[in-house]
């Protein structure tokens, strides 16, 4: 009896004990939750690829002049790094952890197999090892609190709103519409409808967008409690629009291909007599940065990025002030 006894106390600790390790690994593996405001990188990255992504005194970005792969440096441009040997977009920052959109035609080697691999990724910041969330061809992309949303799709449902948890384990369709997510004010989601291009709502939770405003918006993009768009009743001129007060403003009487916000400025790359501009909020001290067709304007708290027209080169130029010189960005990691 006494053995029986013993045996049953033994086998109760040994099964404790492993319970107890199992609910340890749990604990220590889990992504801590992110403040609820957490937003992944700003609207105007994100409607510009999503290549660059500024958070805790650090720019993540997507290196052309390495095959696009993802880098790490300081705010004020020093010491470089690669992170990821692998071409990313939608850069998201949150936490401890960089989300991203992984898309390479093939010749990428992932898990040491050569071939075509698209999907959401996440890593933590200072280590080599990236994890898949969700394996899928995906347009923008954007951390929301705890929550990942993305433009996912596939050949029988084209495009969708999907959204993902922060390890993985919890994903699937958020909407069935097409909705960038990368406008995001208060937890909510602003977006122009694809058919009538009225510029409409999602709450996350809901089971469809509401329209927010009647008028044809492109590209959305938030900066605090006001919201800029191109104009498409206007020949896509660029426009604020007020929550507050519902004032509506023209920025600018010309025709614009993509623009981002920064504070008080504003970079947009103007479609007549081509070239990029960078303008204050208010529509003054228009300057031009540089003469031609560009795109992938990303903002930072120091410098703006950008390139020529479906070209694998990058410049930078002063966010704020400066005489509007621009240089050409090519960063080595000298350790790699």
């Amino acid at each position: 009896m006494k053995k029986t006894v013993i045996g049953l106390i033994i086998a109760a600790l040994v099964i404790g004990g492993i319970i107890a390790a199992v609910s340890l690994a749990k604990y220590l593996s889990r992504i801590p939750d992110n403040p609820a405001d957490t937003i992944g990188n700003t609207s105007g990255n994100l409607n510009n690829k999503g290549l660059f992504c500024e958070h805790d005194g650090y720019i993540y970005f997507a290196n052309l002049n390495d095959n696009h792969t993802l880098y790490r440096m300081t705010s004020d441009g020093r010491d470089p790094v690669k992170i990821a040997d692998v071409p990313v977009s939608y850069i998201n920052a949150g936490g401890d952890y960089i989300y991203f959109y992984f898309d390479d035609p093939g010749g990428t080697k992932f898990m040491g197999v050569a071939g075509r691999m698209s999907g959401i990724f996440r890593i933590k910041k200072g280590e080599k090892d990236f994890v898949c969330l969700d394996k899928c061809t995906s347009g923008v992309l954007n951390l929301v609190g705890n929550t990942l949303y993305y433009e996912h799709y596939d050949n029988t449902n084209g495009m969708q709103l999907y959204h993902s948890s922060l390890d993985g384990k919890d994903k699937g369709l958020a909407v069935d519409e097409i909705i960038n997510p990368a406008c995001v004010i208060n937890g909510d989601i602003y977006y122009c409808e694809q058919d009538s291009m009225t510029l409409k709502v999602y709450r996350p939770g809901d089971t469809e967008g509401r329209v927010y405003m009647d008028y044809s918006v492109y590209n959305p993009v938030a900066d605090g409690s006001d919201l800029y768009f191109l104009n498409m009743k206007d020949d896509y001129k660029l426009y604020r629009y007020s929550l507050s007060d519902g004032q509506l403003t023209k920025i600018t009487d010309e025709r614009v291909d993509t623009f981002n916000v920064y504070g008080s400025v504003i970079f947009y790359q103007r479609n007549q007599n081509p070239a990029l501009i960078r303008v204050n909020t208010d529509g003054s001290e228009a300057m031009v940065i540089a003469e031609g067709n560009y795109e992938n304007i990303n903002c930072t708290s120091t410098y703006t990025f950008y390139s020529p027209f479906r070209e694998d080169t990058t410049y930078m130029t002063y966010t704020f002030g400066g005489n509007g010189q621009s240089t050409v960005f090519a960063p080595i990691d000298e350790g790699s």
